[in-house]
């Protein structure tokens, strides 16, 4: 059942245009100015995987890079306008993909499938 569950995610999530590590990448850098190294960091890949991720993210319009004034050596990569549009419009998806799914159980039947998952995942090797 979980794994039936995961797969319509998935093929829900196909409709949204970013990849799940630009996701990732865009929602970090959108809490704050990030240099690519920390971003990094952050994804736990390497510094040059965070490079192509940054790069498509820049030609899509949903990032920006400029020296950082601190050390001009260095890059800071900023979320634009159109990457928290996007974030946004993103996360209203999502919540329409898990009305279509989770919709027929009342708010206590969600919270409970939702912890008898999580006690399931917690449990698994």
């Amino acid at each position: 059942m979980v794994s039936q569950i995961s797969r319509q995610i998935k093929r829900s999530s196909r409709q949204l245009p970013l990849a799940p590590h630009q996701m990732r990448a865009l929602r970090i850098i959108a809490e704050g100015d990030v240099r690519p190294a920390r971003l990094a960091e952050q994804l736990k890949i390497t510094p040059r995987a965070v490079t192509d991720v940054v790069d498509a993210l820049t030609a899509e319009g949903l990032v920006a890079t400029a020296p950082d004034p601190a050390d001009r050596r260095a890059k800071i990569v900023t979320a634009t306008d159109a990457g928290i549009s996007h974030l946004e419009a993103t996360r209203q998806a999502r919540a329409r993909i898990s009305q279509r799914m989770f919709g027929a159980l009342s708010p206590a039947e969600q919270e409970e499938l939702y912890t008898l998952l999580s006690r399931v995942l917690e449990d698994s090797p």
